[in-house]
């Protein structure tokens, strides 16, 4: 005959399941993985992605930090794809922080030329994004500029203007100096585009940059690959208030600690229930980590403060069922 703890904690078991099973859901798992890098140069000093590959700057480019001061920059960008019917948008060119923060990125979406550019009435991803039709269309190589410059951004492929949008100010003082530099992939890797790139310049006030001179980027050898995340990311787009995930991982801890406390009351306090709650959660969010979730430092303080106001709110009906 089991004891009254143990059928307590039999109890409690699928309860700690549930959460499992919700946090952890739809169980798709994404280990992290080896890539050997496949970029490599070409005889005229370009840069070919047969397959998976990346060519990128160690840090942020010396240049990117003077940007405060500048009046133009021009991106120069001759290249040719490898297949018209690449998504992501692949990216061929990028100066970005992973997938949701960038400067300036230049990406093929079936054949189209997806650019992504951080400028007033942006967001940090740079969008709302330009796109322009049936670039990548066959495989001839195609002479892309980007200009950005206060009050204006143009883009023109093959001398032909396809872009010239009026911008409220200038876009420089909204991009980080601190990103880094990338073609045929993005950082932390995943964007993998496939095609070669014969010319990359970056012009900024009379000052041509060669791009894809060896000083200025290497092809790293192999790296691991693993699903990027921001801890602190809730949700840009939206007001705090307004995001819907806030109240889910408040009240949706409530119950566990309302359950702890009528189950083991007599032997947990609220701050251990709180302890308690903090590693359900983190055990969580720690696998989020390599899982199509969004694990979060925000929703660990929000599980626990939940479990914590469950135990509490469960301690105070008991006192005042016993006092009535």
């Amino acid at each position: 005959m089991p004891s009254r703890g143990q059928i307590k904690i039999l109890i409690f078991i699928p309860f700690l399941l549930v959460y499992w099973a919700v946090g952890l859901y739809p169980f798709t798992f994404e280990p992290p993985k080896h890539v050997v890098n496949q970029a490599e140069r070409t005889a005229d000093g370009g840069l070919s992605f047969p397959a998976v590959g990346i060519a990128r700057t160690s840090g942020a480019p010396e240049w990117l930090s003077a940007l405060q001061d500048t009046s133009r920059l021009e991106l120069r960008l001759v290249a040719r794809t490898d297949n018209p019917d690449q998504r992501g948008p692949a990216r061929l060119f990028t100066i970005s922080d992973g997938v949701s923060d960038r400067n300036l990125t230049l990406g093929q979406e079936g054949a189209d030329l997806v650019i992504r550019v951080r400028r007033p009435g942006s967001d940090a991803n740079g969008t709302p994004a330009l796109k322009l039709a049936d670039i990548f269309r066959d495989a001839d190589w195609h002479e892309i500029r980007v200009r950005v410059e206060p009050g204006r951004l143009a883009v023109t492929v093959d001398d032909k203007a396809r872009v010239e949008q009026a911008l409220s100010g200038s876009p420089f003082p909204e991009w980080n100096p601190e990103y880094a530099l990338a073609m045929g992939n993005e950082l932390p890797y995943g964007r993998a585009w496939t095609g070669e790139i014969r010319a990359a310049s970056v012009d900024i006030d009379g000052r041509t940059i060669d791009v894809l001179d060896p000083a200025e980027i290497d092809l790293p050898g192999s790296w691991w690959e693993m699903r990027s995340f921001n801890p602190w990311d809730i949700d840009h787009k939206r007001a705090y208030y307004a995001n819907a995930d806030i109240y889910i991982n408040f009240f949706g801890f409530i119950p566990f600690g309302a359950l702890l406390l009528l189950l083991f009351g007599r032997r947990l306090s609220i701050v251990h229930i709180m302890l308690l709650g903090a590693a359900l959660s983190l055990s969580i969010e720690t696998l989020q980590i390599l899982l199509p979730r969004h694990p979060s430092v925000t929703d660990l303080v929000l599980n626990t403060l939940g479990a914590g106001v469950g135990a509490a709110l469960a301690r105070m009906a008991i006192r005042s069922g016993a006092s009535a």
